[in-house]
């Protein structure tokens, strides 16, 4: 049974006034683990003392993709974090045309034996713009996860993919064992983040996309931003998904 968490770029602008009067209300709403995006200019060693003393667990991490020459040293901070997988996006132009794809897909496959040799889960987090189709027809999401070495997972940012005019449920099955984490979002199902709303409360169809595949390890609850109060669309996505997830929709 997947287990849940939450993308701290959710409350991102009360973790900076406060980072641990911030985590201690996720705590206190029923959260047990967070997805970093951003250490709030705390040291990696420091950040994971602060979700400690919260009681918070670390499920993921977002950040941006390390080359080459730097990935060592970006997935040393990863492991000081305690962080087991990280999950970086990329740009909308990657994704423009066949040979940029596969340049991109190149980038990961150049990092992956470095995460792996830190112990680090590497995958992909998607946004709308992936699921263009190209002259021929073809998504350029599935262009690039063709491209990428099989042992890059993915975590699929569920709402985005709809966007993006994919059925995110039908996909998120597709995928099988590649896919270890979503992010669960509701709203109503276009690229402004700003009206964005509860779980449960917009028109994605979330309990068929919790359905969809039992090998996924985490949901990930994220408001890239929320037409009311953020707190409470928090509180009230923890209630409908925790259910969910707890009598195995």
């Amino acid at each position: 049974m997947a287990r849940m968490s939450v993308q701290m770029w959710t409350v991102r602008e009360e973790a900076e006034r406060s980072l641990p009067a911030t985590l201690a209300s996720l705590k206190t709403i029923g959260y047990g683990a967070v997805e970093t995006a951003g250490l709030y200019g705390l040291s990696p060693r420091a950040m994971r003392a602060e979700l400690a003393g919260a009681g918070l667990e670390l499920s993921s991490a977002h950040m941006p993709l390390p080359n080459k020459a730097t990935a060592s040293a970006t997935f040393a901070v990863l492991t000081e974090l305690g962080a087991p997988a990280v999950f970086p996006s990329l740009e909308a132009e990657v994704f423009a045309d066949d040979d940029a794809i596969g340049r991109a897909a190149d980038r990961f496959n150049a990092v992956l034996p470095i995460a792996k040799e830190h112990g680090i889960e590497l995958g992909y987090h998607n946004h709308w713009w992936e699921f263009e189709r190209g002259p021929d027809g073809r998504v350029a999401y599935q262009k690039f996860l063709e491209r990428l070495d099989p042992e890059v997972t993915v975590e699929v940012d569920t709402y985005w993919m709809q966007v993006g005019g994919l059925d995110a449920a039908q996909f998120v099955r597709s995928l099988g064992d590649r896919v270890h984490y979503l992010h669960i979002k509701d709203g109503p199902i276009n690229d402004d983040a700003d009206n964005q709303c509860a779980i449960g409360e917009g028109k994605m169809d979330v309990e068929r996309v919790l359905r969809a595949n039992s090998g996924v390890r985490w949901n990930v609850v994220e408001l890239d931003g929320c037409a009311g109060d953020i707190w409470e669309a928090v509180r009230r996505s923890f209630r409908y998904l925790s259910a969910r997830v707890l009598e195995g929709a």
